[in-house]
């Protein structure tokens, strides 16, 4: 291929390799259709009808799955609340109460910090935000949802941004193994001092 600008000829390119597919792939569905009407169709492979038919259900119900799936987790922080069954333990039937009130998870926070384990000062820090959004009625907190889950709910509800940060933090840190420095603290205690203000 001839460059014009550098007055070189090129080797190959991207581009020119996309183009040459293009042009192979046209080529080849061209003959595979008739020339024109009057041709025999008889060179055309003929799938079986009940091979298409299955082919077609089989596309349809992977459509319905995606677009299930979808509404689920568009809709599941919503429908979670609702559906909501109180856990009771078989063994004495009594409904467990929550593990730490914000005030527990705020201290923890602050003895974590103090020793300079950040990564627990942060993850307390974020346990008291979801504990918060629990107290305060706004999500109901579940041991089986995710990160991701939560900055979904959090993103419909149009909730303040220190969520997301603790949110974000909190995955890094225990998912991606990030280490937590103080600076990573200072993040997340001013993130959850505006979700106090809020």
């Amino acid at each position: 291929m001839f460059n014009l600008a550098s007055g070189t000829f090129e080797k190959t390119s991207l581009s020119w390799q996309l183009q040459q597919l293009s042009q192979q792939v046209g080529e080849w569905l061209e003959g595979l259709l008739p020339r024109n009407a009057s041709a025999p169709t008889s060179d055309i492979p003929q799938l079986p009808e009940w091979l298409l038919e299955g082919l077609f259900w089989l596309m349809v119900i992977a459509a319905i799955v995606w677009a299930g799936w979808q509404l689920y987790r568009l809709l599941g922080p919503y429908l979670a609340e609702f559906w909501q069954v109180e856990q009771v333990d078989d063994r004495t039937g009594v409904t467990p109460s929550p593990q730490h009130t914000v005030a527990e998870w705020l201290q923890q926070a602050r003895l974590a910090q103090q020793q300079g384990d950040y990564q627990t000062a942060c993850r307390a820090l974020y346990m008291a935000s979801l504990q918060q959004l629990n107290d305060r009625g706004i999500l109901v907190q579940q041991l089986s949802r995710t990160d991701g889950e939560y900055l979904d709910f959090l993103q419909l509800q149009n909730l303040p941004r220190p969520y997301q940060v603790l949110i974000q933090t909190h995955e890094r840190l225990w998912f991606d193994q990030v280490t937590a420095s103080a600076d990573t603290y200072e993040r997340c205690w001013q993130a959850y001092q505006e979700i106090e203000r809020s």
